[in-house]
């Protein structure tokens, strides 16, 4: 993997030098064909894979997908862009600043997160994983709420218990006054799955569905978690 040295605008508007490896993440042959031809432009190559060294995650021009990849390119902090800066870049035959490429806000939020040292989008928050998964599979579940400052737990947690109600850990990155603020340990199954758990929302221990963590991590930000009944079925896509 060849690395470039360029100038990148960090939040604080300072110019710092930053070693650059830039990761495509579902793009088609044709737009890794074209993020090739900048890598080769700038003097670098993309990654295959990602890794703790990639600065930049290219995704296709629209919503932002939620693969593994691009997922831990927005908790690591990364610039997630779009494929538009790709081609603003060639077009203009040099690099191109990022910030009107942005991949939605989430990425955004997490970049500012991660230069004003705060802690990370589930710190203060116990997870215990409920049966099996499949999208995203239980291994990437894991991984993802690790890399979020989530911890797992090997028990189900018991939301009649005095001990389990009386924990001082508080979620750092929940609003103020909303349910999150209050709730630190979740059970969490796959809404796509044969098996629901009953519905949990007792003091600190809430059930909620694997999706309900895709969307935190896409947003960064602790959202409310929804009805059974009405669940979004956001998935990692591979």
């Amino acid at each position: 993997m060849v690395c470039v040295y360029v100038l990148l605008q960090a939040s604080e508007g300072v110019r710092l030098e930053e070693q650059v490896v830039v990761l495509g993440s579902k793009l088609s042959q044709s737009q890794q064909t074209r993020l090739a031809k900048l890598g080769h432009l700038l003097g670098g190559k993309r990654a295959d894979a990602f890794s703790c060294s990639v600065t930049h995650v290219v995704v296709p021009d629209g919503p932002m997908p939620t693969t593994l990849s691009t997922l831990l390119g927005l908790l690591n902090g990364c610039w997630v862009l779009n494929f538009s800066w790709v081609e603003a870049c060639l077009q203009a035959d040099s690099w191109i600043s990022e910030s009107d490429h942005e991949a939605g806000a989430g990425p955004q939020r997490s970049r500012i997160n991660r230069h004003s040292l705060l802690p990370p989008l589930l710190d203060g928050c116990f997870f215990y994983l409920m049966g099996s998964f499949r999208k995203p599979p239980r291994d990437e579940l894991l991984q993802l709420v690790r890399e979020a400052g989530g911890q797992i737990l090997t028990r189900q947690p018991k939301p009649d218990s005095d001990v389990t109600q009386t924990l001082s850990a508080a979620a750092y990155h929940a609003s103020l006054g909303s349910d999150q603020a209050l709730c630190t340990q979740y059970i969490i199954y796959d809404p796509q799955g044969s098996y629901r758990p009953p519905r949990v929302r007792l003091g600190k221990v809430w059930s909620a569905p694997s999706t309900w963590v895709v969307n935190c991590i896409s947003a960064f930000q602790l959202l409310p978690v929804p009805e059974l009944e009405s669940q979004t079925h956001l998935v990692c896509n591979q």
